[in-house]
């Protein structure tokens, strides 16, 4: 009875891992989505905030909302990995764009760019790891403070940086370019050398996208 037990959690184990390759190889072999449109300029230039080498071959530009569930799990789920495969090997520039939904996610990205270049990813990354904690809790700008705290930013920095109006008429005026010059409507989304994708894609077939681009 036992020797049947243990032949029957194996043949269990080799079954759900043969459901597990074959669900994979299943989405690997998905067809990609086409684009829903083409940018010729994105007028990227040195105010923006972007990962990897300015000359890489591939450039990959988010607009995103630190409020919005999808963008969290697009930064916590997919960008990773596509960080980790193309940014840091240097073969893929990332830039990240503010396209805030609502009040609260542009005091969020008023923050982010109150911290600095060198900590603004930083900042980014921590408020979409959290989002649900600050972005949900009772008194929101408070669980903010705590996180900008955390990251090294003063009380004083905080307060002046939620009431910066240059910074803030900086990310509506790039907000508003993303409505009228790139038709952006939602978030997150992601142009790919100018072709627009909704950033709702499983990771497989933002690397299938991208090393087709990369082998071009």
């Amino acid at each position: 009875m036992r020797n049947m037990l243990k032949y029957f959690s194996v043949f269990i184990l080799m079954a759900s891992l043969l459901l597990s390759n074959l669900a994979y190889a299943q989405q690997e072999n998905k067809t990609t989505p086409a684009p829903q449109g083409k940018i010729s300029n994105l007028k990227l230039t040195d105010t923006d905030f972007g990962l990897g080498p300015k000359n890489a071959k591939v450039v990959i530009v988010e607009y995103a909302s630190l409020t919005c569930g999808h963008c969290s799990e697009f930064h916590t789920l997919v960008l990773p990995q596509l960080r980790k495969e193309f940014v840091d090997t240097g073969k893929v520039r990332y830039v990240y764009r503010d396209f805030p939904l609502d009040r609260l996610s542009l005091g969020a990205a008023m923050v982010a760019r109150c911290a600095g270049k060198d900590n603004f990813f930083g900042f980014i990354d921590t408020f979409y790891r959290v989002q649900s904690q600050w972005a949900e809790a009772t008194d929101p700008i408070s669980a903010l403070n705590k996180l900008a705290r955390l990251g090294g930013m003063d009380q004083n920095t905080f307060d002046r940086c939620l009431t910066n109006k240059n910074i803030q008429d900086a990310i509506l005026s790039r907000r508003l370019e993303a409505v009228k010059e790139f038709d952006v409507r939602s978030t997150p989304t992601v142009f790919i050398n100018g072709d627009k994708y909704s950033g709702g894609m499983p990771l497989v077939q933002f690397q299938k996208i991208i090393r087709d681009r990369l082998s071009k």
